[in-house]
C-alpha cells in the first residue's frame, strides 16, 4: 500500500474523496479559465492524482484504470467574461458556470443555502471582573454617643436580614431624648410630639423602637438598632462594648443578589460602544457559565498605562455565584443592523480575493467574486456580487478556504495559463533553480551514504523561493517553489532517518513539474536520472552511477524526465 492509499481510508471514503476532488477541480477551473481551456482531455489515477496523462490507460504506480479529470468540462458555458481579462476590457465579475451530474452532487452531499438579510453586528472581546453593586451597599453608622452593649452580628459574612436586630446601644443623650418624647406625649403637646419623635429619628431610633416608647411610655436603657436591609456582613468595625462616636462606621451589609462586571476595554474600541448595548459575559472558571447582561455606564476616563476604558455592567445574582473578584470574559455586539448575509464557511478565499460558488440549479454552479464585509457568529455580511435570494453552496466537503488548497487543485488540473515550458528564465534564474536540484542529491546521497544532514548546506537552496517567488508569483513556477521551500524546511529540522526520507519525496515531487515539464532535456543532458520507489510510490533524483534506493530495499523503476517510464527494472539497494 503506497502512502497516499494509506491516508485514503477505506473504499467507500476513497470514492468519495475522489468524486469530491473532481468536483472541487471543476469548480476551480471555472473559476480561473474560460472554456477554451477545457479542450484537452486529461486522465488521472484515482490514488495519485498528481500523475496526469494525455489519453486513457493505466496507472505506472499502482496499476488503476485512469479516469478522465474533465468530465464536467463537456457542459461547461460561457455566462460572462473572465475576470482574468487584460487591462483595459470590462470586468463583469462573472465567471464560466459548469453542470455538475446529479449522481456527483448526491455522493459528495452538496448543501446549499440562500443569502438573507440577518441582523447582526461586529464582536469587542474583552474581560472584566466581578464587584460588588454599589446601589446595593448599606453602611451603618453611628449618630450618637455611646457603648455597645449587645451585638447581634459578630463577623465578616454574617448573614442579616431586613428588620433583624443588629445591637444595642447605651447613650445618656439617647436616654435624655426618649424623656422628653414621653413628657411629650403625656402632656399631649402636639407640636413637641412631632418634634420629639423628630429627633429620636436623627439620633438613629427606628420606628419600631419608637413605636415601643410610645406604647410603654418608658424610656429603653439599652435602645435596639435594626437592619433596613438585607444582605451579607462585608465589613465590621466594632466589638462588643466598643464606645461609638457620631459618624463611626459600625458595619457594612452588602446585598449580592445583584452585582456589577467592570470592563476593561481597549481604547480603540470604546467609540463602538453604547449604554444599553447588549454582552455576553462567560464565566470560565464556573464552568463556562454564560449570562447575558446590558451596558450600565461607560466610564469617561482612560487608564494612561494600560490604554483601556472601563465599562460597567449589571448582573442579576439570585443564587451568589457570582463573587467580587470572579474572572469573566465578555463579548460586546455593535453595530447591529440588517445584513445580506451567508454563512462564512460558504466563501472561498484565493490571491484575487474572496469568492462563492452560486447555484443556479439543475445541477448548475457558477464561482462568482464577491465583496465581503463584517464577519460575526459564523455569518459574513456579502457587500457586493451577490442578491436576496441567491442560493450558494455552503458544503464543506468541497469548498476550499485557503489559497494553499487552491494550489493543489491547480497541480491536479495542470490548467495554469502558462505552461512551464513556455515559462521564460533568465540564466541566473535557472542556476538558482539548480539549487534545489543540488539539494535533491544532497538529501539522497546524505541519506543513501547514511551520513550527517548538514542544515548549512541546504542554506543557499532555502533563499531561492524567498528570491524567484516575486518574480513569478501567478505562475505554476510560484506553486514549485513555495512547496519547495516548504519541504526544505523540513528537511533542516529533520532529526530522524525517516523525516529525512519525507523531506525528500517532498522536495522531488515539488520539483518534478520543473525538471519533467519545463526543461526535461536540460536535466537529462546533466546527467540528472529519475528514480521511483515501486513499492512506496515516492521518487529521488540522483546522478549516473550506482542506483541507490533512498526509501528502503524495494524495487526502483528509472523514469524518463519527461514522464514515461524507461521501461526496466533496477535492484536500488539502500546502504
Amino acid at each position: 500500500m503506497t502512502h497516499l492509499q494509506s491516508r485514503a481510508g477505506n473504499k467507500q471514503v476513497k470514492s468519495q474523496a475522489v468524486m469530491a476532488a473532481l468536483f472541487v477541480a471543476t469548480v476551480l477551473a471555472a473559476l480561473f479559465f474560460t472554456g477554451s481551456a477545457f479542450a484537452a482531455r486529461k486522465y488521472t489515477c484515482p490514488m495519485h492524482p498528481h500523475y496526469i496523462a494525455g489519453e486513457p490507460g493505466t496507472c505506472p504506480i499502482c496499476g488503476m484504470d485512469l479516469v478522465p479529470i474533465a468530465n464536467a468540462a463537456k457542459t461547461v458555458e460561457e455566462t460572462g467574461k473572465d475576470l482574468s481579462a487584460p487591462d483595459g476590457e470590462t470586468d463583469t465579475g462573472t465567471r464560466a458556470a459548469i453542470t455538475i451530474p446529479p449522481e456527483t452532487i448526491q455522493n459528495i452531499g452538496v448543501r446549499t443555502e440562500q443569502a438573507a438579510m440577518v441582523r447582526f453586528g461586529t464582536d469587542i472581546r474583552s474581560y472584566g471582573v466581578v464587584t460588588e453593586n454599589a446601589r446595593t451597599t448599606h453602611v451603618i453608622s453611628g449618630r450618637v454617643a455611646g457603648w455597645i452593649e449587645e451585638l447581634h452580628i459578630t463577623a465578616v459574612g454574617d448573614e442579616v436580614k431586613e428588620g433583624d436586630l443588629l445591637f444595642t446601644l447605651y447613650s445618656p443623650e439617647l436616654i435624655s431624648a426618649q424623656q422628653d418624647y414621653i413628657a411629650a406625649i403625656k402632656g399631649a403637646i402636639g407640636g413637641r410630639i412631632a418634634s420629639s419623635a423628630k429627633r429620636l429619628r436623627s439620633l438613629g431610633i427606628g420606628n419600631k423602637a419608637l413605636e415601643e416608647i410610645k406604647t410603654r411610655r418608658r424610656k429603653l436603657e439599652h435602645p435596639p438598632f435594626y437592619a433596613e436591609t438585607g444582605g451579607i456582613v462585608s465589613h465590621l468595625m466594632v466589638s462588643r462594648g466598643s464606645y461609638l462616636k457620631p459618624g463611626m462606621q459600625v458595619a457594612t451589609i452588602q446585598d449580592y443578589s445583584s452585582v456589577w462586571v467592570e470592563v476593561s476595554v481597549a481604547e480603540k474600541d470604546l467609540e463602538f460602544l453604547k449604554k444599553n448595548s447588549k454582552a455576553t459575559v462567560t464565566f470560565p472558571n464556573l464552568g463556562g457559565m454564560t449570562r447575558l447582561a446590558h451596558i450600565d455606564y461607560i466610564h469617561p476616563t482612560i487608564d494612561s498605562d494600560s490604554r483601556t476604558g472601563r465599562v460597567r455592567l449589571v448582573l442579576d445574582n439570585p443564587d451568589g455565584n457570582l463573587k467580587p473578584g470572579a474572572y469573566a470574559d465578555v463579548v460586546f455586539e455593535t453595530d447591529i443592523d440588517k445584513r445580506l448575509g451567508i454563512p462564512s464557511e460558504a466563501i472561498l478565499k484565493s490571491s484575487e480575493g474572496d469568492f462563492v460558488v452560486a447555484a443556479l440549479g439543475e445541477g448548475r454552479f457558477q464561482p462568482r467574486k464577491v465583496e465581503t464585509g463584517i464577519r460575526n457568529k459564523g455569518r459574513t455580511e456579502i457587500v457586493d456580487g451577490l442578491t436576496e435570494g441567491e442560493t450558494v453552496v455552503v458544503s464543506g466537503q468541497f469548498l476550499i478556504d485557503s489559497e494553499s488548497s487552491l494550489r493543489e487543485s491547480f497541480r491536479k488540473l495542470q490548467k495554469l495559463q502558462t505552461g512551464l515550458a513556455a515559462l521564460k528564465v533568465t540564466g541566473d534564474q535557472q542556476a538558482m533553480i539548480d539549487h534545489l536540484i543540488d539539494a535533491a542529491l544532497y538529501l539522497h546521497e546524505t541519506i543513501t551514504g547514511g551520513q550527517e544532514l548538514e542544515a548549512e548546506i541546504l542554506a543557499s537552496a532555502l533563499r531561492v523561493p524567498e528570491r524567484l517567488l516575486p518574480k513569478f508569483r501567478g505562475t505554476k513556477l510560484q506553486f514549485i517553489l513555495q512547496d519547495a521551500r516548504d519541504a526544505l524546511n523540513l528537511a533542516k529540522d529533520a532529526v530522524t532517518r525517516k523525516e529525512q526520507q519525507l523531506a525528500l519525496a517532498w522536495l522531488v515531487s515539488a520539483v518534478k513539474p520543473w525538471i519533467t515539464e519545463g526543461r526535461p532535456e536540460y536535466y537529462k543532458d546533466n546527467g540528472i536520472k529519475r528514480y521511483l520507489d515501486h513499492g512506496g510510490g515516492n521518487e529521488w533524483l540522483q546522478l549516473e552511477g550506482e542506483v541507490m534506493n533512498p526509501y528502503g530495499e524495494g524495487r526502483a523503476v528509472e523514469v524518463e524526465l519527461n514522464g514515461g517510464t524507461v521501461g526496466r527494472d533496477v535492484h536500488g539497494g539502500h546502504r
